[in-house]
Order: C-alpha cells, then structure tokens, then sequence
C-alpha cells in the first residue's frame, strides 16, 4: 500500500470515490502495533541518532479524523515530489518537500519556479550525457 492509497482511500479505485481516513479504535491501533514487525537501525550518526539505534516501525491512525489542512498538505506533497521536483521512487517523500507544502498549506506563498528549473537542467544533462555516448551503426 503506498502512502497516496493510504491518505487518499479509494483513489486507485475507478468507480469509487475518494474518501478520507476513518479514525481507528483503541483496540485496532493496538493490534497495528502488535501484529508489526518492520525496524529500522541507523547504519551512522544521524542527527542526534547515533549508529545502530533501532527504531521500531508500526501503522499508526489517529483516533480522531485527519484535518483538511492535513490532506492538502499531503495532497501537496505528492505533486510537488511528482511534479515540481521529480526524483525517484516517486513514492517516497523526501524531506525537501514537507516545509514547502506544509507553507503551501497554510497560505504563504513560496517560489516553486527556481526548484522546477534545477529539476530541468538535471534531466537535460543527463539526456544531453546519454546523446553524446550514443553511437549509430
């Protein structure tokens, strides 16, 4: 499940409209967090993590419904990380994309032109580097 399917239900579904998250009980948090067995270990200093620190990974919903200010601010972060600066995999959020969409959320206005024309001149030179090893026959 990717985290779009996730925070948009329904969205890879044709005939099904697009709904939002439903709060989970006690019980079903409880029973995400047991039933999960995905960890993450540090392989360096991180931040104030130093190496080998394991973090344990688990699904968590919240028990009251996620804000519309929330949803657009996720809703942001797809298109800027698909659209605005592209990078692979496209399911993965980078960092780099969740101030400016939480800013976007909340009404301030930030220039998005200066990271689109990096994200060109990159795949340019990578396009113009792969013309120049090509060779006919």
């Amino acid at each position: 499940m990717s985290w779009v399917s996730y925070l948009f239900n329904g969205i890879n579904e044709k005939d099904s409209p697009v709904t939002s998250l439903v709060p989970c009980t006690d019980e079903e948090i409880a029973e995400r967090i047991n039933a999960s067995t995905r960890s993450y270990t540090t392989e360096s200093n991180q931040n104030t993590f130093k190496p080998d620190m394991v973090f344990e990974c688990f699904h968590h919903q919240a028990r009251i419904p996620i804000s519309n200010r929330a949803l657009l601010a996720g809703f942001l972060m797809l298109w800027m990380k698909r659209c605005v600066v592209p990078t692979l995999p496209h399911e993965v959020i980078a960092a780099d994309v969740v101030y400016p969409a939480v800013l976007l959320a909340y009404g301030k206005s930030i220039a998005l032109l200066p990271a689109m024309v990096v994200g060109f001149r990159v795949d340019y030179r990578l396009w113009s580097k792969a013309c120049v090893k090509w060779r006919p026959l």
